[in-house]
């Protein structure tokens, strides 16, 4: 089968011919129609993960898709051959990705059936991104007319909280460099802010100068966390899902490390939203298997709007 591998840590993503898996007990091969990149997938490669978990070589990336279920092995109940399902597929020993034609998955993992309506490029959009964007806004717990300021705002992640945020009746402000207001605000935000911008700070503290009930920072940033802290009333909530930083927080600030415990239930409440209408899944870029390196690149670099999804 053909799929997107790196040979070691930190070497090029190449297009490669790989032995296609075959379903053990309890386990489902499916056949993927689409994959979507994620900061996770490049940090993987980089070794972010060395040490932490067993890693198998050539490494197969990817960790969100789509597809329909081709064979499945001896035990499985929830699913059954020619049906399509999406889901989160990162696991140990990490190394069989989604950047691939099939890929092997235990029926227990965070999987659900395809979304009435969705097609398989958003299907597979959704998983990491919104369910990050469900959990946090779930720690976080605002409620109608409280106000979340989304640093990094454009992403996959803010894409999908702006939304979920504003369907609550949650004032969202979003931030991020450049020229994203007229996206963001079809997707709900009350206002914009291009944080690219000299004296940025100062205009979203004059429009607020008491801060804002709550920030959920998507900005790799690490060391910034006091200028995201900065826009926060006292008592507040600071949340992010970038792991780094720490940086103790001020004036009776509760800090939030968000980390996504991947379930089918965050799934099915995204599939209700999606299908009521109310989301919608933020596919702004989509290229075949054979261009997921310049996906990842681009991601790396930060420009990525949206979810770039890759078509197999």
């Amino acid at each position: 089968m053909r799929a997107v591998a790196v040979s070691g840590f930190k070497a090029p993503p190449m297009l490669i011919d790989a032995p296609k898996p075959t379903p053990g007990p309890g386990e489902l091969l499916i056949h993927l129609g689409a994959a979507s990149v994620n900061p996770v997938d490049w940090k993987i490669a980089d070794g972010g993960y060395d040490g932490r978990f067993p890693h198998d070589f050539p490494l197969i990336l990817g960790n969100d898709g789509a597809g329909v279920v081709e064979a499945v092995g001896e035990g499985v109940g929830r699913f059954k051959v020619g049906d399509g399902v999406y889901g989160y597929f990162l696991r140990p020993p990490l190394g069989h990705g989604t950047y691939a034609e099939f890929i092997t998955a235990p029926e227990t993992i965070a999987l659900a059936p395809t979304p009435r309506g969705v097609y398989t490029a958003q299907a597979a959009a959704i998983p990491t991104a919104g369910m990050t964007a469900l959990a946090a806004l779930d720690a976080i717990g605002l409620k109608k007319g409280q106000m979340l300021l989304i640093f990094g705002a454009k992403g996959g992640i803010g894409s999908f909280a702006t939304q979920l945020a504003a369907n609550l009746g949650i004032l969202v402000v979003t931030l991020s460099r450049g020229d994203h207001g007229t996206y963001l605000r079809k997707l709900g935000a009350f206002e914009y802010h291009d944080s690219g911008r000299i004296g940025y700070a100062q205009e979203v503290t004059f429009a607020h100068p008491k801060g804002v009930d709550a920030v959920l920072d998507l900005a790799p940033r690490g060391a910034g966390e006091p200028e995201a802290m900065a826009f926060v009333r006292d008592g507040g909530i600071y949340a992010t899902p970038v792991h780094g930083g720490g940086t103790d927080a001020p004036r009776g600030i509760r800090r939030i490390a968000v980390d996504l415990q991947p379930k089918r239930e965050l799934l099915d409440r995204l599939a209700a939203e999606i299908s009521s209408g109310r989301l919608r899944v933020p596919v702004e870029m989509q290229a075949p298997l054979a261009e997921a390196p310049l996906l990842l690149e681009q991601s790396r670099a930060g420009a990525t709007r949206g979810k770039a999804v890759i078509l197999i």
